[in-house]
């Protein structure tokens, strides 16, 4: 019914509703405006702090290595490439 007696919206009051539209935008969601990039900013400052504080968090509570500094700088403490163990079959 819709279809055969309903008629389509005038074309220039949709055009004057979308100006408006335009204009009463928050700043604030327009990827690219100044607000939007400081929100942005704010948001990764806090994020980043929340990061620092959780990890300073963790390694208080960790306390200091319990093998010391001397294993705890040491890399390649196993081979794990030893092929001589292998069974020939």
């Amino acid at each position: 019914m819709i279809t055969s007696w309903g008629r389509g919206p005038n074309i220039e009051s949709v055009r004057e509703v979308d100006r408006r539209l335009k204009l009463c935008k928050n700043p604030e969601k327009v990827i690219g405006s100044k607000a939007y990039l400081a929100r942005k900013q704010e948001e990764d400052r806090k994020v980043e702090e929340k990061r620092n504080k959780k990890v300073g968090l963790q390694k208080e509570k960790d306390g200091p290595d319990p093998f010391g500094i001397e294993l705890s700088q040491r890399r390649g403490l196993v081979d794990y490439d030893d092929d001589e163990d292998e069974d020939d079959c």
